[in-house]
């Protein structure tokens, strides 16, 4: 009996392992994961549970005892009501089918579908998770006991059990904890590092390496596709005059400022990203010369408007200059390296030409540039 439970938790620890390496692909970083990877966790945990049946102790010829409302507790405390509730229903129609109908089969049906309903309340309980493990475990000991005795005529075959379940289902309980808390802090860090090796700290947009994947990826896609691609290369005029004038830490407040402003002018799809010191880039999807051009020179004249607030409690005010490059318009259809190049030529020109202005190079010889909105 005793080696049949102890299955049960190396059952469990298993299934928590392989939970973990799942949900590096899902973002269970947030207090609660989607309604979508609730429902596919709840399935997961359900059939966890229901897997866990196999490793029981038949208590009587309809009655078995085993660990299986550990998957449901930890559905919900790790993933959120829905998934406990998911988890509770998948082992009740689990249980049923596996073993036939009988009253002992519909009361253990409802005892965990109840527990799975209890994690509602206990997801989104303001405790720690420890403490919600403990609680609604013995919650679910306590309801398994109560079922258990209305299924069997012999208490003493009972209590030759339950004792050792009680026991072992709460170390159980401690030993997911343990391991769950490992796993998530695991794939968080995971999930830290992966962030700061593709984003910018200052700013959080992309960052140079992030963009160079992000250009290729969609450089390929627009051949694909055959859609149209655009690139603004953005750098702030006489930004050293910042930073000699207000120091370093005003010069940082601008940059995050300025990313902020690039954002929210970029629609939701487009990629902007921060390619190191002053210069800035935006990758405008599905996007052709004339729409570029317009963006381009509408972020232009947001930031020479814009008041930018410094730490000491000033403001100053900026110009920036933008080179565009519109896909395969600017550059060779087969050189990845020309579109960037292509958009840093017009950036210079845009410098060399006055600063603050839009330029694009010529294509099918026609020369598309604005200047200062004209």
């Amino acid at each position: 009996m005793l080696s049949t439970f102890f299955i049960n938790i190396c059952v469990m620890i298993t299934f928590m392992y392989v939970s973990g390496i799942i949900a590096k692909f899902y973002r269970i970083r947030l207090p609660f994961p989607s309604l979508r990877v609730q429902l596919i966790g709840g399935l997961l945990f359900g059939i966890y549970g229901t897997v866990l049946m196999n490793y029981s102790f038949p208590l009587n010829e309809t009655t078995i005892v085993d660990l299986r409302h550990l998957a449901i507790v930890t559905a919900a405390v790790y993933l959120g009501g829905m998934a406990s509730v998911v988890t509770g229903l998948v082992i009740s129609v689990l249980r049923i089918l596996m073993f036939g109908m009988s009253s002992s089969a519909i009361d253990a049906g409802f005892v965990m579908t109840l527990i799975g309903l209890s994690g509602v309340y206990f997801a989104y309980a303001s405790w720690s998770r420890l403490t919600k493990i403990i609680t609604m475990n013995l919650l679910g000991i306590t309801l398994i006991f109560i079922i258990l005795m209305l299924n069997t005529d012999s208490m003493n075959s009972l209590m030759k059990v339950y004792p050792l379940q009680m026991t072992i289902s709460f170390v159980g309980g401690i030993f997911i904890f343990i391991i769950a808390e490992f796993i998530n802090k695991s794939n968080e860090m995971l999930f830290l590092l992966e962030r700061r090796a593709s984003t910018d700290h200052l700013t959080n947009l992309s960052n140079r390496r992030q963009f160079e994947k992000s250009l290729q990826l969609e450089l390929q896609r627009a051949r694909d596709y055959q859609q149209k691609l655009s690139l603004l290369a953005i750098d702030i005029d006489r930004f050293k005059k910042v930073n000699d004038t207000y120091g370093h830490s005003a010069g940082d407040a601008v940059l995050k400022q300025l990313g902020q402003l690039l954002v929210e002018h970029a629609r939701s799809a487009d990629i902007v990203s921060r390619n190191g010191g002053e210069e800035f880039a935006i990758l405008l999807l599905d996007c052709g010369n004339r729409q570029a051009m317009a963006t381009a020179e509408s972020i232009r004249q947001s930031v020479e408007k814009y008041h930018f607030a410094l730490p000491d409690g000033h403001t100053t005010r900026l110009t920036i200059s933008i080179g565009v490059a519109v896909y395969p318009d600017h550059c060779d259809t087969h050189d990845d390296d020309d579109f960037f190049e292509q958009a840093d030529r017009a950036l210079y020109e845009a410098k060399n030409t006055g600063r603050n202005r839009v330029c694009a190079l010529p294509f099918r010889s026609l020369s598309l540039t604005l200047k200062n909105g004209i």
